[in-house]
Order: C-alpha cells, then sequence, then structure tokens
C-alpha cells in the first residue's frame, strides 16, 4: 500500500520502487531533473548491462542519480550530460568498487 508523507504527494523511498512507470519518471523528474529520454536511456543500458529485474533496476538508476547530485536540487535545474556523456558515467558507476563506511 502506498503511503503520502505529505499532500505534495512525496511517496515514502520503499514505495517509490513501485509505483506505475510514469510516475516513478515523474518522481526521479522532480527530485533529480531527470527527463524521460534520459531516464529511458538508463533504464535500457541497466537493462543491457544486466540488470533485469525492474525493482533492481530502479535501485541503480536512484542510486546513480543520487551519486551524480545533492537531492536538494534547485528548483529548475535538470541533469545534462556531454557526448558520450552518460554512458561512460554509468559504465564507472556499475563496475568501480564502492567505498563502504
Amino acid at each position: 500500500m502506498l503511503t503520502y508523507t505529505s499532500l505534495s504527494g512525496r511517496f515514502d523511498e520503499d514505495d517509490v520502487l513501485q509505483l506505475p512507470d510514469h510516475r516513478f519518471v515523474t518522481h526521479c523528474f522532480e527530485r533529480y531533473g531527470l527527463n524521460r529520454g534520459i531516464y529511458n536511456t538508463i533504464d535500457e543500458w541497466l537493462y543491457r548491462f544486466g540488470v533485469r529485474d525492474i525493482v533492481q533496476r530502479r535501485q541503480a538508476l536512484l542510486a546513480f542519480l543520487a551519486s551524480l547530485q545533492p537531492q536538494d536540487r534547485t528548483k529548475g535545474t535538470y541533469l545534462k550530460f556531454g557526448k558520450g556523456g552518460l554512458t561512460k558515467q554509468l559504465f564507472d558507476f556499475m563496475t568501480k568498487p564502492k567505498l563502504v563506511g
């Protein structure tokens, strides 16, 4: 069951992964400045990389977006990648060891 955390329509983090596709993309746009085209590119890239499960793909996508910028972005700013920049950053994110602790 989806639970709203405020009247603005924000969801608990656990619920975000279960949203219908359109609402998940809207969440990514509002929180990270991600447009539908970049979302589709990231989703397709992760799928081809081997992340077949949709929930795991969404978790990876959100972790990738969070690694790019602070969660509280300035309103009106959007993610931008140069030519080939998105796929390079995705590859680096998925293949480089993550620091723990």
